[in-house]
């Protein structure tokens, strides 16, 4: 399992945010849907300006999750609720806008009204294949975008026009570290990663995945816990402000406390 850092999410996040389908991609790297989940999730199960909640409802037959491989159905716990922060909140509205200007520009004949809170233009429903696709076309997009940059020379400007998009976009990329090429499916993890590094409760985080057993969510993340500790610990030491770098003392000035010892029985005797 590989996830992104904070920062990998965060320049990915900024990299993308003029995406039609920015929405989507905010919305699972910050509460972890499941693909099928996020491509069937409908406006009439959200509640945003209320509860400020979202319902995922259970499998049913014909659904996404049906031919999505990453649906991880012998862990699921079937219909949740999940609590949304007030970011997210905002970013769904944000899309739900968008939405009702495409729909009133298509027109009601045109319009295909699945009621699906992420759509094609057209309004018909997502394919979970689809998602992933446009997934990974964007992290090699963001890839690209710094090779122009730093093998190639080439100038922001340049960059922004050759692929179509905002200087802002090209100013994120070529001044963030690399994004490793993880799966989608990957930005589920990370959301999970992402509770843990807040200290969230362990159950909160399977509850908020969908897993029907908390001691599932635990043995997945158990290879991050070592980093989370370790970023934990980092995040400690870096409140104390010190004047100068520490560092491990030289074996050789290192004085045991048997070698003192010796040394004031000598001057002792």
């Amino acid at each position: 399992m590989m996830v992104w850092t904070p920062a990998q999410t965060g320049a990915f996040l900024d990299f993308i945010v003029d995406e039609r389908l920015y929405a989507l991609f905010h919305l699972v790297a910050f509460r972890g849907l499941r693909r099928a989940e996020v491509a069937g999730l409908a406006w009439a199960d959200t509640d945003l300006q209320g509860a400020g909640t979202l319902t995922v409802r259970e499998t049913r037959p014909g659904s996404e999750s049906q031919a999505d491989e990453y649906d991880d159905t012998k862990s699921e716990a079937g219909e949740r609720t999940v609590a949304l922060d007030e970011a997210t909140i905002s970013v769904l509205l944000d899309w739900r806008a968008v939405q009702e200007r495409e729909k009133s520009a298509a027109g009601p004949e045109v319009w295909a009204d699945s009621g699906r809170v992420f759509t094609r233009e057209d309004g018909a429903r997502l394919r979970p294949q689809w998602i992933s696709t446009r997934f990974e076309d964007l992290i090699r997009k963001y890839a690209l975008v710094q090779a122009k940059h730093s093998v190639e020379g080439w100038a922001i400007d340049r960059i922004a026009r050759h692929h179509r998009i905002s200087v802002r976009a090209v100013q994120v990329a070529t001044g963030g570290e690399p994004l490793p090429p993880i799966r989608f499916h990957d930005l589920r993890h990370g959301a999970a990663t992402l509770a843990l590094l807040g200290n969230v409760n362990m159950k909160v985080i399977s509850e908020t995945l969908g897993h029907a057993r908390h001691s599932f969510t635990a043995d997945t993340y158990t290879s991050v816990l070592p980093e989370v500790s370790r970023a934990a610990a980092e995040a400690v030491a870096a409140v104390v402000p010190r004047r100068t770098r520490q560092s491990t003392p030289d074996a050789a000035n290192v004085i045991s406390l048997a070698d003192r010892r010796n040394r004031r029985g000598q001057h002792a005797g």
